[in-house]
């Protein structure tokens, strides 16, 4: 199996994240003693905007593996990235309203839909080598 420069390139988007995320979760938010409103603003939505940007770069990785011989699906899978990863992002926070296990906020669905549009812009600004589209992926 050939290795390509843009799993790793995309690996790393997503384990960015995933670290940025379980920081702020963990240990950024629960120990933050200021007072600062846009601080406090900024850890709260921080594990929604995150997210939104690390799994498509997942799926990225994980859509081409499942061989589909779909031409749409593989010369859009960014697309189809971010619309599977926006389904379950803000399937969970609406699911909110109805369990005690979280909170829904309205900022929250915001900085998801941020996210998603972030990884786009990443997406456009990426060279073509790593979108798969030159080195065999």
């Amino acid at each position: 199996m050939k290795t390509s420069k843009s799993l790793y390139y995309w690996f790393a988007l997503f384990a960015l994240c995933f670290i940025a995320y379980q920081q702020v979760q963990d240990n950024i938010r629960p120990n933050y003693i200021g007072n600062n409103l846009s601080v406090k603003y900024l850890l709260g939505i921080a594990p929604n905007f995150f997210p939104a940007i690390g799994i498509p770069a997942l799926f990225v990785i994980l859509i081409p593996q499942m061989k589909q011989t779909s031409k749409w699906l593989n010369e859009k899978k960014h697309i189809t990235a971010n619309i599977i990863s926006l389904t379950g992002l803000l399937s969970w926070e609406f699911l909110q309203t109805k369990t005690t296990r979280g909170h829904f906020d309205w900022n929250d669905v915001l900085w998801t839909l941020i996210g998603a549009l972030v990884f786009q812009l990443i997406w456009t600004i990426t060279p073509n080598i790593y979108k798969g589209k030159y080195d065999g992926a």
